[in-house]
């Protein structure tokens, strides 16, 4: 496949090797000192774009890929609430869009995991919470897949109907909430934690990423399932029929 890469920082070096390990040619990279554009995606002719950027440039990007019929692979985290809206442009021009929160192979099968666990543990009497870990420069918390784990939990977890992630100095999570604890620190690559508590013991399940390459690796697959593809999917709903093929 012939890949383009939004998004030129830590990640996109990951998705670059990944990619050139699968055999794929990288034709273009976009960044900040190469904004994507209709004219450069003609010029290049891709078979997908894979967007590791920033929040509000997504769709900006998504509008360009959709206007050049170009389908994407969205990695970038912290723009739910434009989901809508992307979700129609991709729609409307007939493409193919895969979004994940993580794109961590091992991640999304921790998410089957914790749904499985949740499910067993809600009849017993337990409380449940979610810790999740990044590095000091991430910019959006909590993370997106600590959101997309407590929809896990909610899921199975027939007590808990609300998630909470900050409250205000005096204040408790009420009994029906999932609270996130938010740690940002160091170079910390990604740990997810879902604990659950009685009075009796305790069982944490803990997903801690070693580097990036993972989450490059399950990217470059998403590319290559959503060729002649379309629609908007999340990556972790259709992991089982991306890793086949």
């Amino acid at each position: 496949m012939k890949l383009a890469l939004a998004g030129y920082g830590k990640m996109g070096h990951e998705v670059e090797a990944a990619a050139k390990a699968r055999g794929h040619e990288i034709v273009a990279i976009f960044d900040i000192d190469k904004l994507l554009s209709p004219e450069a995606l003609k010029l290049y002719a891709p078979d997908a774009v894979i967007d590791f950027t920033q929040p509000d440039t997504v769709v900006t990007n998504v509008r360009v890929c959709t206007k050049a019929k170009i389908p994407m692979v969205i990695g970038t985290t912290g723009w739910d609430s434009e989901l809508p809206k992307v979700r129609k442009m991709i729609e409307e021009a007939g493409t193919g869009c895969v979004i994940g929160s993580n794109f961590s192979i091992g991640v999304n099968l921790f998410l089957k995991i914790v749904a499985s666990a949740s499910r067993l543990l809600s009849v017993a009497d337990y409380d449940v919470y979610i810790t999740e870990a990044h590095h000091r420069t991430k910019k959006d918390f909590p993370s997106g897949t600590a959101l997309r784990i407590s929809e896990a939990v909610l899921s199975g977890f027939t007590s808990k109907t609300k998630v909470v992630s900050e409250l205000k100095q005096g204040e408790a999570p009420s009994a029906e909430a999932i609270l996130i604890s938010s740690i940002r620190s160091g170079s910390i690559t990604g740990t997810h934690t879902v604990g659950f508590d009685s009075d009796e013991d305790a069982i944490e399940l803990t997903h801690r990423a070693k580097s990036r390459r993972g989450f490059a690796l399950g990217a470059v697959h998403a590319a290559e399932w959503i060729a002649g593809k379309k629609g908007l999917y999340r990556f972790e709903e259709h992991i089982t029929e991306i890793l086949e093929g």
